[in-house]
Order: C-alpha cells, then structure tokens, then sequence
C-alpha cells in the first residue's frame, strides 16, 4: 500500500477535477456529497480488498496500522513521551504530548483510541492527540489499552477507568492538574469516554472537565439509525466490519447489552461534562452519534455538535489525505480547549 499512499500523498493538492477525472464522481447519499480526497483514498483502498469476513484478526490488524500513516506530522510546539502505565496488574504503554512551552501544572486529556476494542492503538490518532496538546494547552496521555478478544470485555472500560484513577492519584507527578482533566477518544474511544463519564458520575467525587467524542460508538443497538442501512458499505467502517468486531468483543452476543456499551441508552444522561462531539456523514454509526448529542443537550448538559457531512469514519486520522478532515480536527479541539476553560462548580 505504499505506492498507493504515496500517490494520495500527491493528490491531495490536485484540484478536484483531476481527482474526479481519477476515481470518478463522489458518492451521495442520504443528501452528503463525499469530499473527494475522501473518495480516492476509498477507491484505491478497495483495490484488492477481500473483506474482512475472508481475513483474519492478524490481516485486519496489520492492514488497519498501515492508515496511521496517513496521520499528519505531530503539531508544532508539541513534545512526545513514550512511557508505561502499571495498571491493573498489567504493564501498559502510553504516549504522552506537551506543549513544549508549558510551565507548572496544566490539564489533562485522557485519549482513547478507535478500532472497536479489537484493532489499532495508542498512536493510531497521534496527529489529533498532539493537536489537543497544542490547542489546549494540555497534557494528552493516549493510552494503549487491552484489546479483545485476548482480553475479555470489559477489559478495554476497566483500564479507561484505571487511567483516570492514576492520573488523579499521581498528578504531581505527572504535573498535571486534577480537578482539570477531560477524556477524549473516537468511535470505540468515544464509547468508552461517554461510559467511563457515566462511571465517574454515578460514583461521585472529582468530575471531567469536559468530553471530546468523534464518530462515537455508543450503542450495540442497530435499530432506528437509518445510516446503518444507507451507509453499510462506506469507507472504512462498514456493516460487515461492525460485525467483525461484535464478533470478537461479545462472543455468541454475551454482553452485548452491556450498560457499559450502550451510554445512548442510560437510564439518565444528565450531570454530565460539557461535550463536543463531531459525527460523520458517511458513518453507519453517524445517526447514533448525533442521537447521543442531541439526548445529552435535551438532558441539560453543554453540547457542541458538528455532522462533518462529507466526511467518513476516522477522520481524525485522514488529515494527510484530506484538508477537510484536516479542518473538522482543528474545529473539535479547539471546542474542547473552550469547554476547558469554561468555569465549573466543584464537585465533592
């Protein structure tokens, strides 16, 4: 695939009638035109795909690290450290960005990546996480969690959870403020983010300052979104993919009704952080997503909601690809550096 990145490395400066003249027209659907840098990574990603039905977990892994290349380089004025996490009993990896100018103690932001509890990690969204860090003015702790199905759910939730205590406990340390700590994470990350608020809530004590969900994941219930019919084969999440990775994570459909992966499906949203959250229009799982913001602003909390319309599903790792994605990254975290700086009443 390299030759084929190298080809959209150069195609993201041609003007749109030559990449129309490449791939074809974009697709539209459900009234969403695809932006067409978005259509030429599609098409030459289709060329010799079998599904993932014919692949196995190794295939699927290894074909879904080679995307993380198509990340932008980490923000200017970011630093990177890569470090370990002693959680649970397990030995964890992590990466951490700064602002390289920071001074003192600063806010935090908790990432977890996507890929359906099953693929990818901590630097798949390497490019977006040093955008926070730069944008916010925060420390960004991506971490590494435990994938099924080596692990059983909900391995993923409870080392989500085991982060957020460890940043808490060891703050100083980690120079960090914690009454200043948001959590962040894109369709698999956004579920456990939304679950892990949901968590910290019911149990009281200090709160996160502030949520970022991209293409959130936040129901095993596929009925009444119409995107999951209308957007079943896009690019790169498909109907069968979701499959794949329910497959893999609730074996024989055990847990898949699990409270902690249906946050849309609460009892009750409210009490929860200020929130952005950036849905895409070529997304099985958009019409959730946007369900879930729209649940959470009629629940009294503070939303900021953007539909990318012309966008797919992990965009925030396409910004090499497309300046759209590009943008729709900037816009979310620079969102979430304003619901960090809003004041809050202090939770006992």
């Amino acid at each position: 695939m390299s030759l084929q990145l190298l080809m959209i490395d150069t195609l993201r400066v041609f003007p749109k009638w030559l990449l129309r003249a490449f791939a074809g027209p974009a697709p539209v659907i459900d009234g969403n035109t695809l932006d067409m840098n978005m259509h030429v990574l599609a098409t030459l990603s289709a060329k010799g795909s079998t599904g993932s039905a014919a692949q196995s977990l190794e295939d699927i892994r290894d074909k879904a690290a080679e995307f993380t290349s198509l990340n932008l380089p980490t923000a200017r004025g970011v630093t990177a450290e890569d470090t370990s996490f002693e959680l649970l009993g397990n030995t964890l990896s992590a990466r951490i960005h700064r602002p390289q100018n920071a001074s003192g103690t600063i806010p935090a932001i908790l990432f977890f990546h996507q890929g359906g509890m099953v693929i990818m990690d901590h630097l798949t969204d390497n490019h977006f996480c040093s955008l926070l860090a730069q944008r916010c003015g925060a420390a960004v702790i991506a971490l590494d969690y435990r994938l099924c199905p080596e692990n059983r759910f909900p391995a993923p939730i409870e080392d989500a959870k085991a982060l957020w205590c460890f940043a808490q406990d060891n703050a100083a340390d980690l120079g960090i403020d914690p009454a200043r700590v948001a959590l962040a994470g894109d369709s698999a990350g956004g579920l456990m983010s939304s679950t892990l608020a949901l968590i910290l809530r019911d149990e009281g004590g200090q709160q996160p300052k502030a949520l970022c969900l991209a293409y959130p994941w936040v129901t095993t219930n596929a009925q009444d979104q119409h995107s999951m019919t209308s957007c079943a084969h896009t690019f790169p999440l498909t109907q069968e993919t979701m499959h794949f990775f329910n497959a893999h994570v609730f074996p024989n459909d055990q847990n898949i009704d699990h409270d902690w992966v249906n946050p849309l499906r609460a009892e009750t949203l409210e009490g929860l952080p200020p929130t952005v959250i950036g849905t895409a229009g070529f997304d099985p799982i958009r019409d959730q997503g946007n369900a879930f913001a729209a649940r959470l602003e009629q629940s009294g909390n503070t939303v900021i909601h953007h539909c990318f319309t012309e966008l797919t599903h992990s965009y925030l790792m396409f910004g090499r690809v497309s300046k759209r994605a590009e943008a729709a990254c900037v816009r979310l975290a620079d969102d979430l550096a304003q619901l960090m700086a809003m004041d809050q009443e202090p939770t006992t």
